[in-house]
């Protein structure tokens, strides 16, 4: 991670683009394809099979990176997609703009599995616009499910996944089938946006080769030495 001026950068180098990638096939190339091939018309439940692409195609490019681990963590009849980063020991889940917005504010929103990735984040502080939105907290009395939250997080992706840096959320917005803004962002423990926010919608046109082959990235920092709820 690094920040030169305003500019913020978590360093994830064709991590970001595969990720973007993934999203722009699911939502701009295979659900309207599904839509076209079988005549459908109506959008009943539309929004949530979508997941179901999304994550077959995270599944394709992202693991085939070899540097994320791709999981789900499931939230009764709903699964959500992790995945991990061995190398810098984050992970990252994804959702939509609108729904991160009303997960926010949310009174009881310490239910919710997003506040227990936030807390695998430390020393953050929110966006000054955030903090003049004045959120609802998270009430101490959701401490116990804050905790189920991140253990079933952590879990999900690799039994003996060991210790985890932080969560990256990453935000998208998607109209008419086509992918409009993709950002990462950490967490306060509130929900706030932190100043830890990069801008991904520039990958969005850019053209990736998914099936290039890359050695896993090593991590050099070692050298010598469910009771949550989902929209």
């Amino acid at each position: 991670m690094e920040k030169t001026g305003n500019s913020f950068k978590f360093g994830l180098d064709i991590i970001d683009h595969a990720i973007v990638d993934s999203l722009r096939q699911a939502l701009e190339n295979v659900m309207p394809d599904i839509m076209a091939d079988n005549n459908l018309q109506e959008r009943n439940g539309y929004g949530q099979f979508r997941w179901n692409v999304i994550i077959a195609q995270l599944r394709d490019k992202c693991q085939h990176l070899g540097w994320l681990e791709l999981e789900t963590c499931k939230r009764g009849a709903w699964k959500t997609p992790v995945l991990f980063h061995p190398a810098s020991r984050n992970i990252f889940t994804l959702m939509t703009e609108g729904t991160f917005a009303e997960v926010q504010r949310r009174k009881e929103k310490g239910k919710h599995y997003l506040c227990g990735g936030a807390s695998f984040n430390h020393d953050l502080q929110p966006q000054e616009e955030q903090m003049r939105m004045e959120l609802p907290p998270v009430e101490n009395t959701a401490e116990k499910w804050v905790a189920e939250s991140r253990e079933q997080l952590a879990s999900a992706v690799h039994l003996d996944v060991g210790e985890i840096s932080g969560h990256i959320l990453v935000l998208f917005d998607v109209h008419d089938d086509k992918l409009l803004t993709v950002r990462a962002v950490r967490l306060t423990t509130d929900l706030e946006i932190s100043t830890e926010e990069e801008d991904w919608s520039q990958f969005i046109r850019m053209p990736f080769a998914a099936t290039q082959t890359i050695e896993p990235q090593q991590n050099d920092d070692d050298e010598g030495e469910e009771l949550v709820e989902l929209l």
